[in-house]
């Protein structure tokens, strides 16, 4: 049955279900690709994560000796690394998304969203990785102090649920990215830069409380203007029960992240079109 096509998010949403399957395959797809060409394989899901949790914690854990909330730096360190690397490399593949698939995007009809959604499928495989490295680093301290830093239970849950804004925001970012990726190819590199940024205004490095110390409690609300920022705590006092989570704190994140989601939907749509025509 032919129709005309519908417009609105809920159209959207409706044909986006439609193609679900296709959603698994590209996201397999992305994962297997990653490693096909590496000759030591899916050995580099388990090595890539070491070198950007040792060096930061020689230097700012055992050099600078930066604060860890009671528990020791480098399991600090990691637990706010999972949750960010999440959103790190989600973006920096959401941002390729439309140019690596510019082959079936030419030749086959299926929705746009699919590409960047997909995207994340890798990250999201990193993120198992850094957290059974959590879970052998717990394991770990337990066997050499006695204390089992991890918290099972209820509150868990909210870790998950923290994973889960991590992934979705790094999309939502993405659909800015990508489009302007296709129009300007210098995006991917500049976006880099960008999400260094980025990760040094968020509190993986350093405890937000000392960041609020710093700021007085009026501006407070300055710290949470970015998104990550409580979605790093929520994470941090699901896994480990520390971590500085507000009410305020996590509906500023949240309005902004909306924002952020809102926004990249409508620009989206109205830009892909256009966008594909220059693939």
């Amino acid at each position: 049955v032919i129709e005309p096509a519908r417009v609105g998010l809920i159209a959207r949403a409706e044909e986006l279900w439609r193609y679900r399957r296709i959603l698994w395959f590209f996201a397999s797809r992305r994962i297997n690709e990653r490693y096909e060409d590496a000759t030591l394989g899916r050995f580099w899901m388990f090595a890539q994560p070491l070198a950007p949790i040792l060096i930061p914690t020689l230097i700012f854990g055992s050099m600078l000796q930066v604060p860890s909330e009671g528990v020791p730096y480098f399991l600090f360190f990691l637990t706010g690394m999972s949750c960010w690397r999440i959103f790190e490399r989600g973006v920096l593949r959401v941002t390729r998304s439309l140019e690596q698939n510019r082959g079936l995007i030419k030749k086959v009809y299926f929705p746009r969203l699919i590409a960047p959604i997909s995207s994340v499928a890798p990250a999201l495989t990193e993120f198992g990785v850094f957290f059974a490295l959590l879970v052998a680093t717990c394991i770990y301290y337990f066997l050499k102090d006695g204390i089992f830093y991890l918290r099972l239970g209820p509150q868990l849950l909210v870790g998950v649920l923290a994973v889960a804004m991590a992934a979705f925001l790094s999309i939502w970012v993405g659909l800015w990215t990508s489009v302007m990726q296709v129009r300007h190819k210098d995006v991917q590199y500049s976006i880099r830069y960008f999400m260094q940024l980025w990760h040094y205004l968020t509190p993986v490095i350093f405890p937000l409380s000392e960041l609020l110390k710093v700021l007085p409690p009026q501006l407070h609300f300055l710290a949470y203007l970015n998104p990550m920022s409580p979605v790093v705590e929520m994470y941090k006092w699901g896994v480990l029960g520390i971590g500085h989570v507000s009410v305020s704190g996590v509906l500023t994140g949240a309005l902004m992240s909306l924002a952020i989601f809102g926004t990249g939907v409508v620009y989206f749509n109205r830009s892909e079109a256009a966008s594909v025509d220059k693939l």
